[in-house]
């Protein structure tokens, strides 16, 4: 054995028999350690419950316009069936690849974040032939003439639509969105070109942008305008270019150069910030204290910011929120004005009854804090609320009646 005799390895004699019995041994405990979450795994119960997690709802259309059937999906907000609301509506292209990225960052913005509107998100396959729906001008053309003729209107006609609608591509996506905003500005309140394809209609958006500029045409919207770091962005450069020196009358617009994204790596980030940005001062207010609250507006200054929105609802957590800093100041009416104001702005909700029962116990005005608390409970079943709901309603109607004798 000359490499163990090199390096110096001095070698043990054991009985074999000794090696064979600590083999065994070894095996009994391995066993003994495996077995209980061998038994415990596999007698665990797995249930399929035939319920799969619906991200959008998949439709055909057939489409005059493009004289044949077209695929697009609609992503609704939470609860959207039970609130009554109106919501912006965004659409995009490319659906086959963008609608779950999309709806999964509208979803977290709204849900999580609380930065923009909950929307509608609609997305329209083009997978058929996409070069003919974003880059040719004549066929996008009539693709566009499809979602401004006949998607849009049968989506406001359908759905509960607040009347803002925005459009965001990448790559042919992005030019798609470019050539929306210069041929039919008044379609969509902003437009999100992400990583636009320019050069692929070689230039011919660089040479509307200044057309328009010349005929001093007016386009009274937003622009989000991005690029990563590629090879290829020779007409982004050139558009940004011209519209610096030739700027459109009304257009707001912001140009933003990624170094460290790629071509399609890109969207999913700019999507995520640029809709922050456009609705940025949409999120909640957020107020320290009574004196804070007054600073900016009070009531009339919240209802005034909350006009210029779309929807334009002042949240229930906001208001419950005001309504305690004003108990907690012991200025009643001012608590109890805030509470009703809530019942006012989300009449299906059973949640601003609750609250308002709460302020009224807390100012021991227990009848009204009983008729809030039956109001609450009738408004749940009235709208046919999630059970879970309803039972919390009835429990707290009983535990009331309970504490008054």
């Amino acid at each position: 054995m000359p490499f163990i005799k090199k390096h110096g390895i001095q070698m043990i004699n054991i009985k074999k028999s000794n090696i064979i019995k600590n083999i065994k041994t070894a095996v009994i405990l391995i066993t003994l350690s495996i077995s209980p979450l061998t038994v415990f795994a596999n007698s665990a119960v797995v249930t399929d419950l035939n319920e799969p997690l619906v991200i959008a709802k998949k439709y055909n259309f057939q489409s005059k316009r493009l004289g044949e059937d077209r695929t697009f999906y609609v992503h609704l907000p939470d609860n959207y069936p039970l609130s009554g609301k109106t919501y912006p509506v965004l659409y995009i292209p490319d659906a086959q690849n963008k609608m779950q990225k999309t709806a999964a960052i509208t979803d977290d913005l709204t849900t999580f974040g609380k930065r923009i509107p909950a929307m509608i998100v609609v997305g329209i396959e083009t997978n058929k032939n996409r070069k003919a729906d974003l880059s040719t001008f004549d066929s996008s053309i009539t693709f566009l003439n499809f979602i401004t003729q006949e998607l849009k209107p049968y989506i406001n006609e359908h759905y509960q639509t607040s009347g803002e609608n925005l459009l965001m591509g990448s790559s042919m996506g992005g030019e798609f969105v470019l050539r929306a905003l210069l041929e039919q500005p008044n379609q969509f309140n902003g437009y999100f070109a992400i990583s636009p394809s320019v050069y692929y209609s070689d230039f011919t958006l660089v040479d509307k942008a200044i057309q328009i500029s010349n005929k001093k045409q007016v386009i009274n919207k937003k622009l989000y305008l991005s690029v990563a770091n590629e090879g290829w962005n020779q007409g982004v450069d050139m558009l940004v270019y011209h519209l610096k020196k030739h700027p459109i009358q009304g257009l707001e617009w912001q140009f933003d150069k990624l170094e460290h994204e790629s071509h399609g790596s890109i969207s999913f980030r700019k999507s995520y910030t640029d809709l922050q940005d456009y609705y940025q001062g949409w999120a909640a207010p957020h107020f320290k204290n009574i004196q804070d609250f007054e600073t900016q507006g009070a009531i009339e200054g919240l209802l005034r910011l909350y006009a210029k929105r779309s929807p334009s609802v002042i949240p229930v957590s906001l208001l419950d929120h005001i309504a305690i800093l004003y108990l907690d100041e012991q200025q009643a009416d001012n608590a109890i004005e805030l509470s009703l104001l809530a019942v006012k702005e989300h009449p299906t909700s059973g949640r601003v009854w609750r609250n308002l029962a709460f302020i009224y116990e807390k100012l021991s005005m227990q009848n009204e804090a009983l008729a809030a608390l039956e109001q609450a409970l009738s408004t749940a079943i009235l709208n046919k609320h999630r059970a879970r709901s309803i039972a919390s309603h009835k429990k707290a109607l009983t535990e009331f009646k309970a504490k008054q004798g």
